[in-house]
């Protein structure tokens, strides 16, 4: 366990808010390029370890979820998972990369080429040698909260999706849970 971590409460049936921040606030996602990415991840991540997502929200420096874990997955080993994953994709692009495709990526929607393409419009807009977007960094840890009841569950949903709005993010702003009905589960 990271030294300033909390201490994580796990067992079967409980939903969880959570908070991921990048390395020093960074605004990686006023790009949306890491938008796009940031959501293809979520949504394999919720394929491969098969939890429950009720809400979401990418700012341009952190994320929220409300997600309830599989009796096989717990929330670390989820965060784990997406956080590993975006960011070594999210290099790919930046440091443009050609590294070998994992064995997740050659399973899940050819994402190979997926990376590939991001990457061609990333050094479009950018340039080859760009040094604007440093190496891709989350913060260490996150932060979770465990859903008590029926009410903490409809206000962390509810902030969760509209959280773009407390963040004077643009009134559409596509990165939320609000946009992608199809990724949420009924509660």
């Amino acid at each position: 366990m990271h030294r300033n971590s909390q201490k994580r409460f796990y067992g079967n049936g409980y939903t969880y808010f959570i908070t991921a921040k990048t390395h020093q606030s960074f605004a990686y996602f006023k790009e949306k390029i890491f938008c796009e990415l940031f959501i293809k991840e979520l949504k394999l991540c919720k394929q491969l370890k098969k939890f429950d997502l009720f809400a979401f929200c990418l700012n341009y420096d952190h994320f929220h979820l409300v997600l309830k874990p599989n009796e096989k997955n717990n929330i670390s080993e989820i965060m784990r998972s997406l956080k590993t994953n975006y960011s070594r994709n999210a290099n790919r692009i930046i440091e443009n990369v050609d590294s070998k495709a994992t064995s997740r990526d050659v399973a899940f929607d050819n994402h190979t080429k997926y990376l590939q393409s991001l990457r061609k419009q990333f050094l479009q807009k950018h340039g080859q040698n760009q040094l604007q977007i440093p190496k891709f960094k989350w913060q260490k840890s996150f932060h979770d909260h465990i859903i008590r009841n029926q009410k903490d569950f409809d206000h962390h949903c509810h902030y969760t999706a509209y959280n773009f709005l407390k963040h004077e993010l643009p009134e559409n702003w596509k990165y939320t849970s609000l946009n992608y009905p199809e990724t949420i589960d009924v509660h």
